[in-house]
């Protein structure tokens, strides 16, 4: 499969290039100054896992979600859903922490535990936005809820867009 660009959904201003099949990540092209041609367009956004960056065998792996071949997808680690089949869960725990549950007609559920945010200091101005804003697996599971959501960014993500 071709590698995909990607626009880095928690570090603004950041490119990813994913290869499908082993789910790694690798940095992409940023924004040059001299020639604005010079970056390629994102088909999707990516949430970078943590990873052992002190060690240079430890690539980064991401969770995407992206338009590649006519089809939307969603991907995490070397595993790969077409998101017209592929149920998602999200759940909140009592104790903050999450559970997305990925469950595709024609394999096992896959669940992902995710502890819970740092909260940091009260503020009193976040919201539901700020929410999904902070959560990728939040957010992805919103945009994947409905048949009409999935079609414009499939659509949005098919024609690439430049990074933030």
């Amino acid at each position: 499969m071709t590698p995909v660009v990607l626009q880095d959904y928690d570090r603004h201003g950041e490119v990813r290039v994913l290869d499908p099949d082993s789910g790694r990540l690798s940095p992409g092209a940023t924004r040059s100054t001299d020639d604005a041609n010079a970056t390629p367009l994102c088909h999707g956004f990516v949430h970078v896992l943590p990873h052992d960056a002190s060690s240079p065998s430890e690539a980064a792996e991401g969770a995407a979600l992206y338009a590649e071949s006519s089809r939307l997808w969603l991907q995490l680690g070397a595993d790969r859903w077409d998101c017209e089949v592929v149920e998602v869960r999200y759940a909140r725990r009592p104790d903050g922490s999450r559970l997305v549950t990925l469950a595709p007609p024609d394999a096992p559920a896959r669940e992902v535990p995710l502890p819970a945010p740092d909260t940091g200091p009260f503020d009193p101005s976040y919201d539901w936005t700020d929410a999904v804003a902070d959560d990728f697996f939040l957010w992805a599971a919103d945009q994947l809820s409905e048949p009409a959501h999935r079609a414009v960014l499939r659509a949005h993500y098919l024609r690439g867009f430049e990074p933030v």
